[in-house]
């Protein structure tokens, strides 16, 4: 779902549909307040995430990715 979100290939409905299910097994019941609430953290949470792959100086590739130097032998 996060890859096709990121791609542009789910519409504004389905993304909808998909925030709706994901508050609805939260618990929150639809026409409360709490059930806006998530969906707009639903929305945010989605938002940031675009941000940050969009905001990766490479290619999106895990193996692109910098790898932490080793830790220093035991003395």
């Amino acid at each position: 779902m996060a890859v096709a979100a990121l791609t542009g290939c789910v519409s504004d409905a389905e993304l909808r549909q998909q925030d709706e299910a994901q508050c609805t097994s939260y618990g929150f019941k639809p026409g409360t307040d709490a059930f806006a609430g998530c969906l707009q953290q639903e929305n945010l949470g989605r938002r940031y995430r675009l941000e940050q792959y969009q905001a990766w100086p490479g290619p999106a590739y895990w193996w692109n990715m910098p790898v932490p130097p080793p830790p220093p032998p035991p003395r």
